[in-house]
């Protein structure tokens, strides 16, 4: 009877040792204006961007080309047939981990340009590295998608753009998320208009970050 409550014992705690190192894979096999059909541990279902998956996953947004999602509290970039395999019983740490989760890496694209997804107030946004931009800037239909009060709490301002002098608002925005760093009170722009298409991750930014290009990967660490 002893031997048998060992055995009993025993293969119950290989069970939950199984569950706990148990990985869960998600797999996009169908892309659409903000839907993505995705194949979760085997079931296949029809999401619309901001709907749940799981517990730690939720599809942030989605068109023809790519779908991302946040995957135990990270932005991930998916494209079809694209698969993610992650702990099952992943929850995030009440404090910060150490400093390897204060990095962005961002691939080039075809375009010679670093595009990556992010978040602005929790609101995710795509952004283009842009050296050559003061401050994080984003057109009007942006910061009305974010729920910026941008004419209320901002400052009028004018700005030189590529079209010429355009009127602007400057303002700070609460956190601007890429990859693992999250920074406070960033200056910002909104642009009067329809641009730029992608929210300009400017030095207002990029000068509180460690900048590491080797001409494909452009690594961003956080300095403090």
């Amino acid at each position: 009877m002893r031997q048998l409550a060992f055995l009993i014992i025993f293969f119950t705690l290989i069970g939950v040792s199984l569950r706990t190192i148990a990985t869960e894979n998600l797999k996009v096999i169908g892309l659409f204006k903000n839907a993505a059909m995705v194949d979760y541990n085997g079931k296949q279902k029809l999401y619309r961007a901001g709907q749940n998956i799981d517990k730690n996953i939720k599809l942030i947004k989605a068109d023809t080309k790519v779908a991302v999602f946040e995957i135990n509290g990270k932005s991930v970039e998916m494209g079809l047939q694209a698969t993610q395999s992650f702990n099952a019983n992943y929850s995030q740490p009440a404090q910060e981990t150490p400093s390897a989760n204060k990095v962005a890496k961002i691939l080039r694209g075809n375009n010679g340009m670093y595009h990556t997804p992010g978040f602005i107030n929790g609101v995710a946004v795509n952004f283009l590295v842009d050296t050559g931009a003061s401050q994080v800037a984003m057109s009007e239909q942006v910061a009305k998608r974010i729920g910026l009060l941008y004419e209320l709490n901002g400052q009028r301002v004018g700005v030189n753009t590529a079209a010429g002098m355009a009127t602007a608002w400057a303002l700070k925005l609460n956190k601007v998320k890429v990859g693992g760093i999250e920074l406070i009170n960033v200056d910002a722009l909104v642009i009067k208009g329809a641009g730029p298409t992608d929210v300009l991750l400017g030095m207002s930014f990029l000068n509180r970050v460690k900048m590491i290009d080797n001409g494909q990967i452009l690594q961003l660490t956080k300095k403090f």
